[in-house]
């Protein structure tokens, strides 16, 4: 039976619907607030597009309840995305921790072959078009069962049988992910889980950032809250005038974020290890060997080498440590104090710097009230959610937009 389909949001998630409820025989009609498709995507993957990833399961994804999404995932693969893409003409390339990318480098080759795919199905798309309000009923017209109304903020007002909501979270804003789906979704009965911010720099309250902007380093990234570790990871560490960013604190961002969206005056504290491969007693023996190889080496200058240059004397230049000391005049519990300061650096952070930088969004439509074998609402019938508005995210490297493809192509086969 053919049903008159609604997809709200024109991102990964909704086109990935549309085309699947197109291909089911469905009449599909795609709301989309900016003025092209896909504008979120042309931002991933640093403008190339991460499409997925070669090795992708449940546990790569979290939220209130992240197994649901290996039934989803089962019913679309990364595999099956991989074939999709490749059907419709995209060659794509793989690269370090199984990331794949587009052979043209250039995250446009995937809305291009997306966009040819929705006019070959006659996908009827709306630009430009904003939605006030979704309303749900069992009325009959023309002999059906026509349960959605669509108002938009033209006041035009449009039918349909079945609605996808794929709106995306609230990350990057000026793409117009700001929230509306939360808002439609609970217009609708639906249960919402906090959303806040992930894979979003650190702000942090110390000067040494500031002075180090720019110099990239691989340390092992702890985080303390009230004094006790929740998160570590091992990855690259960026320096900016403002914090720190990069893989590391990307990855660790999520539960920094989730500690003050509850909290904003929480005592979070990030620990750098600058040298994860030695133990503190093995760098100590190596800090001595290199003294006494070079005991009118200044004190700073002892780690040049195994770091760039001006990390060291910065770190302890505001440690009160004076990095221009001769090394042979440096005491053994200066040395100690050096160790620690090198293996456990902690840098209060004050803030993560939110929505309009952050990558992705925790949070959304709680899970518990949607099927995961079609993403279709427990709550109404013929109501669907797919991609970032739903309370899963995933770790960066291609898992998010895996989700948005597979949680897209279940809901839309599931109408």
């Amino acid at each position: 039976m053919s049903y008159k389909v609604a997809v709200i949001g024109g991102g990964a998630a909704g086109m990935m619907a549309a085309i699947a409820a197109a291909r089911k025989g469905h009449v599909v009609t795609v709301f989309e607030k900016n003025e092209k498709l896909g504008k979120k995507i042309l931002l991933t993957g640093n403008g190339r597009c991460n499409i997925t990833n070669t090795t992708i399961n449940w546990h790569n994804y979290r939220g209130t309840n992240p197994k649901f999404t290996a039934s989803v995932l089962a019913q679309h693969s990364n595999n099956d995305t991989i074939q999709f893409f490749k059907d419709l003409g995209l060659v794509l390339v793989e690269e370090d921790r199984g990331r794949l990318f587009p052979r043209s480098n250039q995250a446009q080759s995937v809305i291009d072959v997306l966009e040819e795919e929705l006019d070959r199905l006659e996908v009827e798309i709306f630009y430009n078009q904003k939605i006030r309000r979704i309303a749900y009923s069992e009325q009959q017209t023309d002999n059906r069962k026509t349960g959605f109304e669509i108002i938009t903020y033209q006041n035009k007002k449009h039918h349909f049988d079945k609605v996808i909501i794929a709106t995306g979270g609230k990350s990057y804003p000026q793409t117009g992910s700001t929230g509306d789906g939360y808002r439609f979704a609970q217009q609708l009965g639906h249960k919402i889980i906090q959303p806040f911010p992930v894979s979003v720099p650190f702000r942090i309250q110390s000067p040494v950032c500031n002075k180090l902007q720019g110099i990239k380093i691989d340390a092992t990234v702890k985080v303390y809250h009230d004094n006790e570790k929740v998160f570590e990871v091992t990855d690259e560490v960026l320096f900016t005038h403002l914090g720190l960013s990069a893989p590391a604190i990307l990855e660790s961002s999520r539960e920094v974020s989730s500690i003050l969206s509850k909290d904003q005056n929480a005592k979070v504290i990030c620990s750098l290890n600058l040298f994860p491969e030695y133990s503190e007693d093995q760098l100590y023996k190596l800090l001595k060997g290199r003294i006494a190889s070079h005991p009118d080496r200044a004190l700073g200058n002892q780690f040049t080498g195994m770091l760039p240059k001006k990390v060291i004397p910065t770190i302890l230049k505001y440690e009160n440590i004076d990095p221009e000391e001769k090394s042979q005049q440096t005491s053994n519990t200066t040395i100690h104090k050096i160790i620690k300061l090198v293996t456990d650096y902690r840098l209060p952070v004050a803030e993560v710097l939110g929505w309009e930088v952050a990558q992705f969004t925790a949070g959304g439509v709680d899970v518990k009230e949607i099927d995961s074998r079609t993403m279709e609402s427990r709550i109404v019938p013929g109501l669907y959610f797919c991609g970032e508005v739903v309370d899963i995210d995933g770790q960066s490297g291609g898992f998010n937009l895996q989700w948005a493809w597979s949680s897209g192509w279940v809901a839309g086969n599931g109408c």
